[in-house]
């Protein structure tokens, strides 16, 4: 996954409940002592996790201070600071949403006209704000196109255009200078299969359900933070929001995990015959 992916590279939070915005918070951190390259990162429940000052992912710049977040789509309470007023003078209804914004060469969200409310995941965008409340103007393979926000690092039961699965992923807005975590169409892989994803995609876990999707190859190498960036071919993105990391992936029995890391599954993968590279604990 932001991967995102690997799992959703960039989607990260401060803690276990400063990245709610009305939905799940989520982790995806594995339960085994050790990984590719040095010690797992710490299970999502940890009291002691290091905390921020930005709620949800840091790449969406929300503080209990932020007049909105960008995950609101007019489903959340939070949504009422973008509320919709009247234009007496006009004689409309001026639409807002909140979306992130550059200024002073400072990223936060602020609550921003719509000229449409009708760019949902998928349709073609020429500015932010002709995509969605919920949505903003990204970057595509084919051009810019509307996708929906996930700060929260949750894309559960939001579908893509075609009615699919969707993952968390951090792409780069189209008219910001900056990335942003977005949910991205699911296309679904087999873990270290040669042919399964394009060649600038690699294979790698998507979110905490263990789905597994093709996802842009990065330079982040093991060990690397990947809150923000990709994780290179043949890696996937692990962790608690906010400290994930890249690691190795393998075949458990297989000797691919360089000396003196195994092959370890976790709760992360769905199918148990995969796993990352860990350091053989003294209780195996």
């Amino acid at each position: 996954m932001l991967g995102l992916l690997l799992r959703a590279p960039g989607c990260g939070s401060s803690d276990a409940s400063s990245a709610d915005f009305g939905e799940p918070a989520s982790a995806n951190a594995p339960e085994d002592e050790g990984k590719g390259g040095g010690d797992a990162p710490p299970p999502a429940n940890d009291a002691a996790a290091p905390s921020a000052s930005f709620q949800g992912n840091p790449l969406c710049h929300v503080t209990p201070a932020s007049v909105c977040t960008p995950d609101d789509d007019g489903t959340r309470k939070r949504v009422q600071a973008c509320a919709t007023p009247y234009d007496a003078d006009a004689g409309v209804t001026t639409s807002k949403g909140c979306r992130l914004t550059a200024s002073g060469g400072e990223v936060a969200p602020s609550c921003e006209p719509d000229t449409s409310f009708a760019g949902t995941d998928g349709v073609a965008c020429s500015r932010g704000s002709d995509c969605a409340p919920g949505f903003d103007c990204v970057d595509g393979d084919k051009g810019q196109v509307c996708r929906r926000y996930c700060c929260a690092d949750t894309c559960e039961g939001k579908e893509s255009q075609s009615g699919g699965k969707t993952f968390c992923d951090v792409q780069k807005l189209a008219f910001v200078p900056t990335k942003a975590p977005v949910c991205l169409p699911l296309k679904g892989c087999k873990l270290l299969t040669v042919g399964q994803c394009a060649t600038s995609e690699t294979c790698a876990v998507v979110n905490d359900a263990g789905d597994t999707g093709c996802v842009e190859i990065g330079q982040a190498q093991i060990n690397d933070s990947c809150d923000t960036e990709h994780c290179a071919a043949g890696l996937t993105c692990i962790g608690q929001p906010g400290t994930r990391k890249c690691y190795q992936l393998c075949k458990v029995g297989s000797s691919t995990c360089p000396s003196p890391l195994t092959c370890k599954t976790t709760t992360s993968f769905r199918d148990p015959a995969y796993g990352i590279c860990q350091k053989t604990t003294s209780m195996d």
